[in-house]
């Protein structure tokens, strides 16, 4: 997912223990999507749980928002992705993550985790090692209500109660940034460096996750309704499986 997503950041690369990562940034966020019940009533095969529960490889199928992309990780595992995320701006400095997340499928719940990261996009990461100057965690978790098939996994607030008409698929993310904070910028005082730090990756986190419920809710629908859609997709995760076994 994530989707997720998936959405969405940013490194634990080797920090240098001489770093002070005295700048913190925490972001959380929310969101739900409906999703029609209409065909899975007719077919069993395609009711929403069938989805959430398939290999955690398809999610390198899920549309992604702003031109971000999600990709399995050459050389690793079925649950390794690679998550590059839109472009996110601090202050005067714009930097692009590329972010190692590893997806796991759990009974009834999609869990998505993540500290390894790549910040790319300027000059400036290397002059002042930026890539080493932080710590990060991301943590997601997809759920779903199933109408039809009396699962109710959610763990979110926004819940609306059943719906004959609609299941639903809920997201919820979080993500921490612990920082040593290089010149320039360590000459502007701490709390506005972490309220803008907020206000940036909040909003980036924000976009990206509901663009990716919403796409993700759009493949359920296409899934759903197209049988030679649901073959390619399995027969895909079959090549994937064999191309892993002979690598």
């Amino acid at each position: 997912a994530s989707a997720l997503i998936s959405t969405v950041l940013v490194v634990s690369c080797a920090t240098v223990r001489s770093f002070n990562l005295d700048t913190k940034v925490r972001v959380r966020s929310t969101c739900s999507v409906p999703v029609s019940n209409r065909l899975a009533i007719q077919d069993d095969a395609v009711r929403l749980t069938n989805y959430m529960r398939l290999p955690v490889e398809q999610y390198a199928l899920v549309p992604m928002p702003l031109n971000s992309t999600l990709t399995r990780l050459p050389g690793g595992s079925v649950s390794d992705f690679e998550l590059v995320v839109p472009p996110v701006r601090f202050l005067w400095l714009q930097v692009q993550p590329v972010v190692h997340a590893f997806v796991v499928l759990e009974e009834n719940r999609v869990v998505i985790t993540g500290d390894r990261c790549t910040l790319k996009g300027s000059p400036f990461i290397a002059k002042v090692k930026l890539n080493e100057r932080f710590s990060f965690n991301v943590w997601s978790e997809l759920t779903w209500d199933d109408t039809l098939e009396g699962i109710s996994t959610q763990r979110c607030d926004d819940s609306n109660g059943d719906n004959d008409g609609e299941s639903t698929i809920y997201a919820r993310s979080r993500i921490k940034v612990d920082v040593d904070v290089p010149r320039p910028f360590s000459a502007i005082p701490r709390r506005v460096i972490e309220a803008t730090g907020d206000k940036a990756m909040q909003l980036s986190l924000n976009i990206l996750l509901r663009s990716f419920m919403k796409g993700l809710s759009i493949d359920y629908e296409r899934w759903a309704s197209d049988p030679d859609y649901r073959r390619r997709r399995a027969e895909m995760v079959e090549l994937a499986v064999v191309e892993k076994d002979f690598a």
